[in-house]
């Protein structure tokens, strides 16, 4: 059975905000997963982006922070290094 607009609709994210997922969050989680498995061509193809620019804006970018944080999660500690204190660092506001 194929799920409807409607069903999905009413697919909680957050119980206590009752908070739903929009198609579009839908469409993004999708991109956001299959970026971290295919190449960068395949994911344009497959989110039917008619530019590679809007793959690499909204996915790719998205998925070096992801893996920046886990090497510092990873390696950080190990190398002297502390996450905290750049998230600090690139948090403050002028």
């Amino acid at each position: 059975m194929r799920p409807t607009p409607l069903f999905l609709s009413k697919v909680l994210v957050d119980p206590a905000t009752k908070k739903t997922a929009k198609a579009h969050d839908l469409r993004r989680a999708f991109g956001y997963r299959w970026s971290r498995l295919v190449k960068t061509t395949q994911l344009k193809e497959l989110m039917r982006h008619a530019s590679i620019e809007t793959t690499l804006t909204y996915y790719v970018g998205e998925n070096a922070e992801s893996t920046a944080e886990e090497l510092w999660s990873a390696l950080g500690d190990k190398l002297g290094d502390k996450q905290v204190v750049i998230e600090k660092e690139n948090s403050k506001t002028p």
